[in-house]
């Protein structure tokens, strides 16, 4: 039930979300796999709504935070977290008859500004900003289409994680210290040894008001480019991109519509609504 960041920079809502992929194999141990890291959480500004039963779109209040300290710690804590750079994707509204989300819009815009002025070139925050309200009632626009441009262009940045694994069948020992591994995988057997071929820099940190039903939809759309990606990797297809009219999207899509639900339920009590 709470909006925004508090003055240590944590969020409410605040979720990472990892999609690993590798290959069955008939023993349970892959040779490779491969995993894409997303993130989601509250705009962090100094921010409040007044819970209400009889307005489903109550005010928001916007608080005054020095220097933008809140924010600031919050996007430190994500360059510790997932190094750089730091894309962020805003999705709320940009222009309304009576101003709520564009609020929050036009602040979070100049605290990202103010933020990056003191920052290196190649350590500034990325921003991007798609009001995907509009964009859905626009007709002939393919919102998952557009949404599918920026997660590709957001991974040529972040790049993923591949890493390949060597086994050892060399059972562990605890008692003399030999034999020990980085993996456990089952009692018999370690990995003995997993050697990343591609890592992963930084992350998409993807919002909008409750970070909710328009993120589910973002984050599906990034899930599907970088799950293109990861079968390819994995040299299981021919092209890194899948077809949104795939099975497979429909798959993937039964996934984040499941995590969506659950976060939901976790956060604000009900189902996601779309």
């Amino acid at each position: 039930m709470k909006r925004g960041v508090n003055e240590k920079g944590r969020v409410a809502n605040d979720v990472e979300t990892e999609q690993i992929v590798f290959e069955d194999t008939p023993d349970d141990i892959p040779s490779q796999i491969t995993s894409v890291v997303q993130h989601r959480g509250s705009i962090p500004l100094v921010w409040f709504q007044e819970t209400s039963r009889l307005n489903i779109r109550p005010e928001i209040t916007l608080k005054s935070d020095v220097d933008y300290k809140a924010t600031r710690l919050h996007f430190e804590n994500l360059v510790l977290r997932y190094g750089n750079p730091i894309v962020i994707l805003n999705l709320i509204k940009t222009r309304e008859k009576k101003p709520r989300e564009s609020l929050l819009r036009a602040e979070f815009a100049k605290a990202i500004h103010y933020i990056n002025k003191g920052l290196p070139d190649d350590k500034r925050l990325k921003f991007l900003h798609m009001d995907l309200s509009k964009l859905s009632r626009r007709k002939g626009t393919n919102v998952l289409g557009l949404l599918n441009k920026v997660a590709s262009d957001v991974l040529e940045l972040t790049d993923l994680l591949h890493c390949e694994i060597t086994i050892s069948s060399k059972p562990l020992d605890a008692s003399s210290g030999q034999g020990s591994c980085d993996i456990k995988i089952n009692d018999d057997f370690c990995a003995a040894t997993m050697v990343p071929l591609l890592l992963q820099k930084g992350v998409l940190r993807t919002n909008c008001i409750d970070c909710l039903d328009r993120t589910n939809v973002a984050q599906f759309a990034y899930g599907l480019a970088a799950l293109g990606r990861q079968l390819h990797v994995l040299k299981l297809t021919e092209e890194p991109k899948i077809d949104l009219h795939d099975p497979l999207a429909d798959d993937l899509m039964d996934f984040y519509e499941r995590m969506g639900d659950t976060l939901a339920i976790q956060y604000g009590g009900s189902a996601a609504h779309n």
